[in-house]
C-alpha cells in the first residue's frame, strides 16, 4: 500500500500550513455546505468472535459456551453520499457510507482440529454518522459517530463426514466513531483521509448443519479502517466570508 502512504504524508505535508493561515488577517471564502458524493479505499483490521451459545451441550462443531476467535486484514473501499452546513468556522452534516471489506480467515479448529476448518468473514459494511468539523478557508478537519452494520459470515465444515453449515450469515449492528481530514482541491473537488472504529454487538447467528441440527452462534467483533477519500460537491453555495479588506 506505498501509494496509499504516499497519500497520507503529502495531505499531512500540506497541512502544516493549516494552523498558519487560519492566523493570518484574511478570512475564508471557500464553502463547506451543500451535498456531496464521493468514493473511498484504504485497509481495514479487524478482531471477531463467535461463542456457541446452543444449549444445552452445543452444536456440531464445537461445545457450548467455547468460541471461535478470528484476525483478519485487507483490503476495504466502497463509497458515499452526504450534506453538510456551515456556520461561520463549524461545519455539521451527515453521511452514509458503504464498504467493501476484504475481511475474511479461515482457520484449523481447535476443538477438532483433525477434521474441521472454520472461516469468518465481515462484508459489506454499512455506516450513517453525524459529522461536526472545523474549517480553515480550504482545511476542514472532522469528527463523526453514528450507526454501523455489517454482515458477518460464519462457515464450518468438517471433511470427514462432509457436515456444514447453512444459512450461517446475518446482519450485525453496532456503532462507530471516527475523525477526519479534508482538502479542497478546487471548486467542489475535495481528497481527504478518515479513520473510523466500528464496534459490532453481539448478535445470534441461527443457523443448522447439513444433517438437520441446530446451530446457535453469538458473533461480535470490533473494525479498523483508514481510507483515502475523494469528494465531488454537487452544489456549490456563495463563499462564506467576503475577504477582509
Amino acid at each position: 500500500m506505498k501509494w496509499f502512504r504516499s497519500f497520507g504524508c503529502a495531505l499531512v505535508v500540506a497541512g502544516t500550513g493549516l494552523f498558519t493561515e487560519a492566523g493570518k488577517a484574511e478570512a475564508q471564502t471557500y464553502n463547506w455546505t451543500g451535498l456531496y458524493f464521493g468514493a473511498h479505499i484504504g485497509g481495514a483490521w479487524s478482531e471477531a468472535t463467535a461463542t456457541d451459545v446452543l444449549p444445552p451441550a452445543g452444536g456440531y462443531f464445537t461445545p457450548t459456551g467455547n468460541s471461535f476467535s478470528f484476525e483478519s486484514s485487507g483490503f476495504a473501499g466502497g463509497g458515499q453520499l452526504g450534506y453538510q452546513h456551515q456556520f461561520g468556522n463549524w461545519v455539521i452534516g451527515a453521511e452514509v457510507a458503504g464498504t467493501w471489506a476484504d475481511l475474511n480467515e479461515k482457520q484449523v479448529s481447535p476443538y477438532f482440529p483433525a477434521s474441521d476448518t472454520v472461516s469468518l468473514r465481515i462484508s459489506p459494511i454499512l455506516t450513517a454518522t453525524a459529522r461536526l468539523g472545523y474549517s480553515w478557508d480550504r482545511w476542514l478537519i472532522y469528527a463523526k459517530g453514528g450507526y454501523a452494520g455489517a454482515n458477518v459470515e460464519l462457515n464450518a465444515f468438517d471433511s470427514i463426514f462432509g457436515v456444514g453449515l447453512r444459512n450461517n450469515d446475518h446482519w450485525v449492528s453496532g456503532y462507530t466513531v471516527g475523525a477526519g481530514l479534508e482538502y479542497a482541491l478546487f471548486e467542489g473537488v475535495r481528497i481527504g483521509i478518515d479513520y473510523s472504529y466500528i464496534d459490532l454487538q453481539s448478535e445470534t447467528l441461527i443457523a443448522s448443519n447439513t444433517l438437520g441440527g441446530d446451530e446457535r452462534f453469538a458473533t461480535e467483533g470490533q473494525i479498523h479502517s483508514v481510507s483515502a477519500r475523494l469528494n465531488f460537491q454537487l452544489s456549490r453555495p456563495a463563499p462564506a466570508y467576503e475577504p477582509l479588506k
